[in-house]
Order: C-alpha cells, then structure tokens, then sequence
C-alpha cells in the first residue's frame, strides 16, 4: 500500500490516538486474534507465527527502515508525518541499582538481565493494552491512548503497573519501579534522518512527571500521579505531596 505525503495532519493524530479510527481500530480487532508476537507497534499485525505467516502472504511484514512497524503503517508514518496534543496514560518502569549491578558483574550476565527485563515488561504491558513506545537502556517507555486502550485507559495503566511490581519486585532478579501519570501529552512523528525511519515519540510535561515517578520508586512499587488515580477511580485520600527533580511543583502520589 502506497500513500501519497501531506502536511498538516493534526486532526487525523488527533483521531487516531484520541478517540480511534474506525479504520485502525477494525484492524486491532482483526490482528489481535491472530498470532503471535512481535507485533506492529501501530496496527498490531502480527509478524511471528502463523498470523506472522498469513499476512506475510498478504503483503504484510516488518518494514526494511524499521522493523518496529509492518510495511503498510511505516508508509502512513512517511505520507502523514505530524502529530497532535491528547490526554493518556503513561508509564515508565526502569530497573533499579543497574550501576552496581554492571560494577559488580559481566557485561554478558547484565546484558542478559536487561534483555529478560524489557522482555517480562513488554509481555506485562501488552497483555493489558498498553503501546510500547521506547526502550531506554533499562527503561521501558509505554502509553494507554484511548485509541487503542479504550476510555478505560488508566485502569488499564495501574493493572500493568501492579503485574510489573509483582514480577520485579525489590528481592526479585530485577528489580524496577514504576511511575505512571495521566495527562495531555504531545504524541507525533520523528525523523531519525533524510531518507531514514520515521518513528512515533512523546513530548511534554506529562512526560517528564512519568519519568521522575519511576525514578524514585523503589524495586517493585509503583508511584501513580493523583492524576492518574483520579482516572482509574482509585482513592487520593493518602495521596504524598513528592518534590521531584526538575520539577518546579510538588506532584501528589498514591502508591499502588
């Protein structure tokens, strides 16, 4: 499928990632009953399997400039760069004492605990509807856009963030803690270069929130932002009033 590039595409993110495409949100039902993992971060189809099998008969598989996104949604990415301002769920979880694990130990034994981190965390996350958006060493990076997750997005955010504390608990191999926050958030294309991958990235202060809860959150626990409480219809009575770095506000917190 081939898409001719247009500029000025702020209504059409909007949509997608506000309340869905009917187009899109067809294919998420479709690709999700097929199997199995690695998926198109965008439209879900499947790339591993017998689904990964089925579509590849159809013209579906990972794109040749990233394979993080089939054929199909890399080309909408290109035709239809841009992005739009909307209100979701956020996640960061990021593994704990990694300096002094990587002081203390191989480069292959930490290499290995971070490729099971991201992968237990990825299952976690997509399990419960969340859109993975980034590695970052050993941080993942996730989003619950009511578009694909549903109006239910936060709900959908906290049951992940309990499952993550569950798996990466403080005694476990690899501890981690988790941030969430919900709140307006920039969500648009980038270009790694001319000719290069577009990819799909978050910008903003709801970013910046999500990414300083998990900073402080010890091994296991989850940090969520009143915000996000409020949403998923969690109490804020014991809500903490946290001062985190860089930021020039106290943030009021509920531990999961």
């Amino acid at each position: 499928m081939s898409y001719e590039q247009t500029e000025g595409n702020t209504e059409l993110w909007a949509t997608v990632f506000g309340p869905g495409h009917p187009d899109l949100q067809k294919q998420h039902r479709m690709h999700k009953m097929l199997p199995s993992a690695p998926r198109c971060r965008m439209c879900l189809v499947p790339f591993g399997g017998i689904g990964g099998w089925i579509m590849s008969k159809r013209g579906k598989a990972p794109s040749s400039r990233n394979p993080h996104y089939c054929n199909a949604c890399d080309g909408f990415l290109d035709a239809f760069p841009g992005g739009a301002e909307v209100d979701m769920s956020i996640l960061y979880v990021d593994v704990r004492n990694s300096v002094g694990t990587a002081e203390s130990s191989s480069a292959e034994y930490v290499g290995k605990r971070i490729n099971t981190f991201l992968k237990r965390a990825t299952d976690v996350i997509t399990k419960n509807d969340g859109f993975v958006m980034a590695f970052y060493g050993d941080c993942v990076v996730a989003v619950w856009p009511p578009g694909f997750s549903g109006p239910d997005h936060a709900k959908k955010a906290v049951a992940a963030a309990k499952a993550l504390g569950a798996a990466f608990a403080g005694n476990s191999e690899v501890p981690a803690g988790t941030g969430l926050h919900t709140g307006p958030v920039y969500i648009g294309t980038v270009d790694a270069g001319k000719g290069t991958f577009r990819d799909i990235s978050i910008f903003g202060h709801s970013v910046n929130v999500t990414a300083r809860l998990a900073s402080v959150a010890d091994g296991g626990q989850a940090l969520a932002s009143d915000a996000l409480a409020s949403a998923a219809n969690i109490s804020t009575e014991n809500a903490q009033s946290l001062d985190l770095k860089g930021l020039s506000s106290p943030v009021k917190v509920v531990t999961l």
